[in-house]
């Protein structure tokens, strides 16, 4: 039944890469199996014991998988795929509750060392909260710490989702459970990467866990970027300069139109000379460097240099500020990674991944999306 169920995935989906976790028989049984998907390359893992455990991941050539670590509990890899690359780890989460915590220990090993992209995906085996729960006895808010702490400590978040979450059903004593075990989740660097990101929850068949399908691109039209007044400009005699000229040129012609002129001139402005704080910065760092290093450098110099480097650090700030458009905090702050967060962050609300019509039909590409919002409002 749950190769019936592949086949018919594979058909309608495609996907790239699939991940099956306990699949409670040996390697030479699964892929024989399997086989009839026609992926060209496989990892396997088998069994711990007897009707326990196994892994199985399958992917075509076109893709590029590199197998970092393996253990009964996860696959963790490397994948370049597209032009672009990114760690993936398939997890199966221990299901003894006293193992549990090892398990993500070792994940948070792996997650510490990485500021790159990082996707993960499979069965948690475990849930963060009560809502991710149905039926049954209620469990203690400190069942939960583990597994919250694991993805805190790790820039872990949850990818947007569609479907019925309670992945898993189960009978315990006398109670019908619902849980969310399985779930997919990546860090800030994969979300800045992947914005279209999203995962779908499908139907129960064949297996009490629902399959999970993540989708990681959706191919949308580049738009024009808009144009935004950098605040770092105001104190800026050249761009003064600029825009005073720009207006003046013609007295008796329209607002819109000395605008438009004073903003392409700005826009040029700022090509030529490459306005990028993040540069001073690491030219101010270099320097800063070579002074600390240097036996000759003299104190006076250095602290000019320190001066230099925390004004562009304070321009980076009121940068990232206005983008993220938190307003309620001052300049003064030193918090530019909340600001850069924030405007990932935003982003990705921003963005249009799902969208249900009159019927609860979903849609996921562009031009689909914008056929229902038409037809709603027509």
């Amino acid at each position: 039944m749950i190769v019936q169920r592949l086949k018919e995935m594979h058909r309608t989906i495609s996907p790239d890469i699939i991940f099956l976790s306990e699949t409670k028989n040996q390697n030479e049984v699964v892929l024989t199996a399997l086989q009839c998907l026609n992926y060209t390359e496989s990892k396997l893992v088998a069994p711990h014991s007897h009707g326990g455990g196994g892994l199985a991941l399958l992917w075509n050539k076109e893709i590029s998988i590199q197998n970092l670590s393996e253990n009964h509990n996860f696959i963790d890899t490397f994948i370049e795929a597209e032009g672009r690359s990114f760690f993936a780890t398939f997890i199966y989460g221990e299901p003894e509750k006293s193992k549990r915590k090892e398990i993500w220990e070792q994940l948070t090993t792996l997650g510490q060392n990485r500021s790159e992209s990082w996707f993960l995906t499979g069965d948690f085996n475990e849930i963060i909260d009560s809502s991710e729960k149905s039926g049954g006895p209620a469990r203690p808010e400190g069942s939960f710490v583990d597994l919250r702490t694991f993805m805190s400590t790790c820039d872990l978040f949850d990818l947007r989702y569609t479907g019925n979450f309670l992945s898993w059903r189960g009978k315990r004593n006398d109670h019908v459970v619902f849980r969310r075990l399985d779930r997919a989740m990546s860090n800030s660097e994969w979300d800045v990467n992947y914005p279209s990101g999203r995962s779908k929850y499908l139907p129960f068949e064949g297996s009490d866990h629902r399959p999970i399908v993540t989708f990681f691109d959706l191919q949308k039209k580049k738009r024009k970027g808009l144009f935004r007044y950098d605040r770092r400009l105001r104190d800026n005699e050249e761009v003064t300069q600029l825009v005073e000229e720009n207006w003046q040129r013609d007295l008796i012609e329209e607002v819109e139109l000395k605008i438009n002129r004073c903003r392409q001139a700005i826009i040029a402005w700022s090509r030529e000379k490459h306005l990028n704080s993040q540069k001073k910065i690491e030219e101010y760092r270099l320097k800063l460097e070579n002074g600390m290093t240097c036996l000759t450098s003299d104190q006076s110099l250095i602290n000019n240099i320190n001066e230099d480097l925390k004004k562009a650090y304070l321009a980076e700030e009121e940068h990232w500020k206005q983008r993220s458009r938190q307003l309620w905090l001052t300049l003064g702050d030193k918090n530019t990674g909340f600001f850069h967060a924030s405007t990932k962050g935003r982003k990705a609300v921003n963005k249009f991944s799902v969208i249900e019509d009159d019927a609860g039909l979903t849609f996921y590409e562009e031009h689909q999306i914008l056929k229902v919002i038409s037809e709603y409002y027509q």
